[in-house]
């Protein structure tokens, strides 16, 4: 299994590119967790470290 990062929150300022833990450049992949009542969290994964991030953005479907 693979080793899971704890989920951290970050405020989506300006171009939401570069990794804040390891300075990746090359943007996020995005992970959709599973549904709740304030819909499903869209969370943002580096895919050089791991990092995830919450900016607040939720998806409804």
């Amino acid at each position: 299994m693979d080793d899971v990062r704890p989920i951290r929150t970050l405020a989506p300022e300006g171009e939401v590119r570069i990794c804040p833990d390891c300075g990746y450049t090359r943007g996020f992949h995005v992970t959709l967790l599973p549904d709740s009542d304030a819909g499903r969290p869209a969370v943002l994964c580096c895919p050089e470290c791991g990092a995830r991030f919450d900016v607040g953005w939720r998806i409804w479907l």
